[in-house]
């Protein structure tokens, strides 16, 4: 029976581990600053539901999702914008109809209305002002919704859309906005909904841009999926455009019912992927994460950039003087910033990255060996490098030369040197490194002597090591 209890806590374990989980705990204003932003971009004017005092109330609509890399949504964390409370997204699909209809619902919007030939429902719609520092704007998106598939291809969809507008922008919506939300090339460019992306009412057919759709169920299966809720959603899609750096542009963010209140949909939006910088540091090199480079050893960052654009490079907030490239060579931690303007002196765009570096490997120095018959044991070494250092966790190596030892290539196999290749110049530097194996990839390489000594007329041999008679070893 204890068997029986485990095995079911550890099954409940699993399925809660596999879900998604919804933390709706902040603003939609704070949700758009700390979720979805990436670099390159400045926000203003929030709105949500038309005004900016909805914006900085917590809303049941949109709020923050994780543990998305444990389902099959494609996206591991962001923002979360539903027709309904935004909780109705978590696992498992154990329904073919689920809703639960938002505390402050509103109804209509001119935009979505171009999208469909019936009411608006239960609308949530995010917009606000933003700057690009860049002419590309990028984010990624996962449509999904509970009219799959059994609604596909009727009068009653839901719908959504990404309603850009600003300099050099051309479009039928509100303030010759244009909707950004389309199927991967589709020509013409073509708005998703669930009438033209889906693989028929009934999974079976006929398929409509189903590369880019996910059958999630039906919610009443046998085989019900265990992470998300809605029956069908699409694959993970980039919404593009190409804007003009330093220039003022208005996005809508726009999901709602179509008809009714019944059987939710939503939009999920990949946190920091709403970005226009062409600079893309690699992720800050810590300690923390396994990232850090070693000890004295050199990392090289790059912009991405071409080398005709000038650079300026900073470490610490202190200008790096000569470094006007693209790429710097880093040998020290720190915080490390660069500023290039690819678009113009009146557009700068930057970049930051923290360096940090593993501390040395804590080894000590090695003793010189001497010997009166060329034999010499190099694992008397060991312990005196390793010192309190576990043998289980550091491995230690010797070579004849130092481009081996950093190469980590042809060690000498048996350190009990009984025939030494170097007899004619036998006074010779032997390398001695140390592997940290836990994980770091760092090393350590010190180096000594082996000594000879002019044998006397007689030897004697103790614990595989030569000593000479008149005492010297």
């Amino acid at each position: 029976m204890k068997k029986l209890l485990l095995l079911l806590c550890i099954i409940l374990y699993s399925n809660a581990q596999a879900q998604l989980t919804i933390t709706n705990t902040q603003t939609p204003a704070q949700l758009v600053q700390s979720v979805l932003l990436g670099n390159g971009i400045t926000v203003s004017n929030v709105k949500f539901n038309g005004s900016t005092v909805n914006a900085n109330l917590v809303r049941d609509q949109v709020a923050r999702f994780s543990n998305g890399s444990a389902t099959n949504i494609g996206i591991d964390n962001g923002l979360i914008l539903s027709t309904g409370k935004a909780t109705v997204a978590i696992g498992p699909n154990n329904s073919g109809s689920e809703s639960d209809v938002t505390d402050n619902p509103l109804q209509g919007d001119n935009d979505l209305d171009q999208l469909t030939t019936n009411d608006v429902e239960n609308k949530a719609v995010l917009e606000f002002d933003f700057v690009p520092l860049g002419e590309n704007l990028s984010f990624n998106f996962v449509f999904g919704s509970e009219e799959y598939p059994e609604w596909a291809n009727s009068g009653f969809n839901d719908v959504f859309g990404f309603f850009l507008s600003g300099p050099g922008i051309t479009g039928p919506y509100t303030g010759n906005a244009a909707n950004i939300a389309l199927i991967p090339g589709s020509t013409p460019p073509t708005a998703i909904t669930i009438n033209n992306l889906n693989n028929g009412n009934t999974n079976t057919g006929p398929c409509e841009y189903c590369a880019f759709y996910v059958n999630n169920g039906t919610g009443t299966t046998p085989g019900v999926n265990t992470t998300i809720q809605y029956d069908g959603f699409t694959t993970v899609i980039a919404a593009t455009a190409t804007v003009q750096c330093g220039q003022t542009y208005h996005i809508k963010l726009a999901i709602a019912n179509v008809g009714d209140n019944g059987l939710d949909s939503a939009v999920f939006l990949q946190g920091g992927s709403f970005n226009t910088t062409p600079i893309q540091l690699p992720n800050d090199y810590l300690i923390s994460t396994g990232t850090a480079p070693c000890a004295g050893s050199t990392a090289q960052i790059c912009t991405g950039l071409s080398n005709t654009i000038i650079h300026e490079w900073y470490k610490d907030g202190v200008l790096i003087p000569g470094f006007t490239g693209p790429c710097i060579t880093i040998t020290q931690p720190g915080q490390y910033c660069v500023t290039a303007y690819p678009y113009g002196p009146a557009c700068p765009v930057s970049d930051c990255i923290i360096v940090e570096y593993q501390p040395p490997i804590p080894v000590n120095e090695p003793e010189d060996l001497q010997s009166c018959t060329l034999i010499y044991n190099l694992t008397q070494n060991t312990p005196i490098v390793l010192g309190s250092l576990s043998p289980s966790t550091y491995e230690v190596s010797y070579y004849y030369n130092e481009q081996d030892a950093n190469d980590s290539a042809n060690p000498i196999m048996n350190p009990l040197l009984t025939a030494f290749p170097y007899a004619n110049d036998p006074d010779h530097i032997i390398y001695v490194r140390v592997d940290d194996s836990s994980g770091s990839n760092c090393f350590s390489i010190q180096s000594f002597e082996l000594l000879f000594a002019v044998p006397p007329t007689a030897t004697i041999s103790v614990d595989n090591t030569s000593v000479c008679v008149n005492g010297t070893s």
